[in-house]
């Protein structure tokens, strides 16, 4: 199974939020959708699951549209963490509703996933805190089997335990092949250690697809420590600068090659010395580069 998004495009109060979004996505993979607050990420998700109405381009599911095809969408699940419906309802209730929509919903699951938390199938959903309200948002999602999930914010209010044992499911889940995760998440340390890959949503735009594991193949931190004032404009051009304090630069360098190497070594810094390199240092590379384009 892949779902492949063909340049989607669509329009809010006659805004433009999604232009030409274009990627493809299958079962087995965690990405993760990285963006600035009202990058759009939120208004994607609800486009792909039809929540919205694209203005523009196609979404096909093993290369047939969901439009001509809507009964596939059942694929998909998106449960909006906003919802206000849900509020005077019981857990029992939205497992019902819930296995209205998706055939293979796993009650038992569900239940016993609950059972595990503390929760109980007669209780109100207003009634939750915060971080229990979210708790049940990602177990009904599990719970729907759907082969394509897409979470938005699911680790927001969540303890510490409660976060490791969804992480736990999230990557049993995917370990076996049978389903994928869209995760949308301002917690990069999260994303860091579950992502196989990272859209990055700029411009209404994915700026960028990134395979993680690639990426660190290729990529180097150094920080530098250089005699002269300024940071040299070879180091400029060949990386990208994250912070300065002092004469003592941290710098990203995207492709680093024994050329490149050279060339920094060539410059005799004081200090040389590697860093590890996390998805916060790249999504501060990307935006950076994205003020310093306008």
């Amino acid at each position: 199974m892949k779902l492949t998004v063909q340049n989607l495009r669509k329009q809010v109060s006659g805004q433009v939020v999604l232009q030409d979004i274009s990627f493809t996505w299958a079962p087995g993979e965690i990405i993760g959708l990285v963006g600035q607050n009202g990058a759009g990420k939120t208004t994607l998700m609800r486009t792909l699951v039809n929540q919205y109405r694209p203005d523009g381009g196609a979404l096909l599911l093993d290369g047939e549209s969901l439009d001509a095809h809507p009964a596939r969408r059942e694929s998909l699940i998106y449960i909006d963490p906003t919802q206000t419906f849900f509020g005077r309802y019981t857990l029992a209730a939205l497992v019902a509703f819930y296995a209205e929509a998706y055939p293979a919903f796993d009650r038992r699951r569900f239940a016993s996933m609950a059972a595990d938390h503390g929760l109980k199938l007669g209780q109100r959903y207003r009634e939750l805190s915060k971080g229990y309200q979210a708790l049940v948002v990602m177990l009904l999602t599990l719970a729907s089997n759907a082969p394509l999930m897409l979470l938005d914010e699911p680790f927001d209010g969540l303890d510490l335990f409660v976060r490791e044992a969804i992480v736990g499911l999230v990557i049993s889940e995917v370990a076996e092949g049978r389903r994928g995760f869209l995760i949308a998440s301002h917690n990069l340390i999260e994303l860091d250690g579950l992502a196989d890959r990272i859209l990055f949503l700029r411009r209404n735009t994915i700026s960028h697809d990134y395979q993680l594991e690639d990426l660190r193949a290729k990529a180097v931190k150094l920080q530098l420590v250089f005699t002269q004032d300024g940071i040299p404009s070879v180091v400029r051009e060949l990386g990208q600068v994250l912070s300065v304090r002092g004469r003592v630069v941290e710098v990203l360098f995207r492709d680093y090659t024994p050329a490149v190497q050279a060339q920094i070594e060539a410059l005799a810094p004081v200090l040389m010395a590697p860093l590890p390199l996390d998805l916060t240092d790249i999504f501060r590379s990307e935006f950076s580069r994205m003020e310093g384009e306008r």
